[in-house]
């Protein structure tokens, strides 16, 4: 076993890591490409906040659809590095459509 109890040191997960997951994270969820998404950080009383902006992908109803994103990332950010997630707050800055094929 590596690690665990009683082995010296620590781990430090740096903000511009935590930013790189986030984003990742709700990419997926927004159905946008990354570079396309951008994520802030801010602290609320020792609770990590996030604040998303980007595009999601065509869909019927777009504000259930961002509603239920951002629960869906604090959920997973909050999973994946282990740290308490609130406030999370989407911005949308337009649309991604899925083309069929290249365009000619």
């Amino acid at each position: 076993m590596i690690g665990g109890p009683g082995v010296p040191g620590r781990v430090e997960v740096t903000a511009r890591a935590l930013t790189s997951l986030a984003r990742a994270v709700a990419a997926e969820r927004l159905g946008a490409p990354a570079k396309r998404i951008r994520v802030g950080l801010g602290d609320a009383g020792g609770t990590m906040t996030l604040d998303v902006e980007g595009p999601a992908r065509a869909q019927d109803d777009l504000v259930t659809a961002a509603t239920r994103a951002a629960g869906d990332i604090r959920d997973r950010v909050a999973q994946l590095t282990g740290r308490r997630v609130g406030a999370t707050h989407i911005e949308l800055t337009g649309i991604v459509r899925e083309h069929e094929g290249r365009v000619r």
